[in-house]
């Protein structure tokens, strides 16, 4: 019999105590375990859920719940505040901690890891990055060896969603709604359409990767908040289509991170994963090019790895921060799209502009109709872009500048 206790009981929560329930004879049968639920921590133990389990183990006293014997606390309530106060105490009794919470680890992984091998704990957090994509496991013992040099990719369920609906013509506020309407959204969907979520669900994958601490790694981070419809626009103007991308690279003086809208071709591995599917490249030194996808956002892909992990919850894994590169300000050169908007009255030369940022276009169109001027750069550093889009800004033309990576 395992003991475990749940904090947390909404989308994910409680497609965990279903998955739970509707697996046991399987565990039984395939691992010889027997799965109980002594204990589920809610804001309001009162309210009617759409889920089986006995009302009397709903709690709404945190100091009660932290003295329940667990043998596995699997954390899926969210935010930093409480799981943080959860994850240290969990771990300084030995016990053994499950987590989807990726702001979590983003701020705090390296602490809680060393907590749990401290005192014979172990964390386990495969559910945090990528959905259904198996990285963090790849990472940690497939690929533990395969001397990663990068990894990007597509890793918010919600943002790509959005984004494969707008590129059919879709509005944002409609594939938004609609998103919400099929769980792939929360009710406040804000971390998603910023780009944070990626970058702590990035910022954790370097962790694992390369053994950086998290809160250390800077990442440049551009969201589709304002842009998406836009975006899309330019996207199918240059015969392509958008994404939010989230990488993290291995240079020689250390690492580089970004998230940020980028146009790829539709042929491309992140051009042809749509809706809310993940997708992570790994570019390895020993086993050249890595490609992992599933599902990335609702309740019951993260449920099922959230399970996976509590089977597994017995190995303390964490991984090693000793030879740790530094986080660096990326200097690598990468090609730009960029589009302004032609307002009456206000000077729209974006050739002049380019000319003062020491920019060369590739190729500059007019879009009467959309009333935009688009154009595709010469691979240049971010830096000069963003001083640009700075420009731009200034001169109230309404700048969208993504990656541009047709042709790659």
């Amino acid at each position: 019999m395992i003991r475990v206790a749940l904090a947390g009981c909404g989308v994910v929560g409680s497609e965990l105590l279903r998955l739970i329930r509707e697996q046991a004879l399987n565990l039984a049968r395939e691992d010889g375990i027997r799965l109980e639920i002594v204990r589920v921590l809610v804001r309001r133990p009162e309210a009617v859920r759409d889920v089986a389990f006995p009302r009397d183990r709903f709690t709404g006293d945190h100091a009660s719940f932290l003295a329940v014997h667990a043998d596995v606390v699997v954390e899926a309530m969210g935010g930093t505040s409480h799981a943080l106060k959860l994850a240290r105490r969990t771990l300084e009794q030995g016990r053994r901690f499950v987590t989807a919470n990726k702001a979590l680890l983003a701020a705090h992984g390296p602490e809680l890891a060393a907590l749990a091998l401290r005192h014979g704990g172990s964390i386990d957090f495969e559910a945090a990055v990528g959905g259904g994509v198996p990285v963090v496991r790849a990472l940690r013992d497939s690929l533990a060896s395969s001397g990663v040099i990068g990894l990007r990719g597509i890793l918010n369920g919600t943002t790509n969603y959005i984004l494969t609906r707008v590129a059919e013509g879709t509005s944002f506020a409609d594939a938004l709604a609609r998103a919400k309407h099929l769980g792939f959204a929360e009710s406040d969907p804000a971390r998603d359409l910023s780009g944070e979520d990626s970058a702590d669900k990035i910022a954790v994958l370097g962790w694992v990767a390369f053994g950086t601490a998290p809160e250390t790694i800077a990442i440049r981070t551009r969201g589709i908040v304002k842009i998406a419809d836009r975006l899309a626009a330019d996207a199918r103007a240059f015969n392509g289509v958008p994404r939010l991308v989230a990488e993290v690279r291995r240079l020689p003086e250390g690492l580089a991170a970004a998230v940020e809208p980028c146009i790829v071709s539709a042929d491309s591995e992140l051009g042809r994963t749509n809706d809310e599917r993940n997708i992570v490249l790994l570019e390895t030194r020993w086993n050249g090019s890595i490609v992992l996808s599933g599902p990335g956002a609702g309740g019951q892909p993260t449920a099922a790895v959230l399970l996976a992990d509590i089977r597994r919850a017995a190995r303390a894994l964490a991984p090693a921060c000793s030879t740790a590169p530094p986080s660096v300000a990326e200097s690598q050169k990468h090609r730009w799209a960029v589009s302004i908007r032609r307002t009456p009255g206000v000077a729209y030369d974006l050739r002049a502009h380019l000319q003062e940022a020491g920019l060369r276009a590739e190729k500059v169109e007019v879009d009467s109709a959309a009333g935009v001027v688009r154009a595709a750069l010469e691979a240049v550093p971010w830096q000069k872009v963003e001083r640009l889009s700075n420009a731009l800004t200034d001169a109230s033309l309404q700048p969208v500048v993504s990656r541009f990576e047709l042709g790659r």
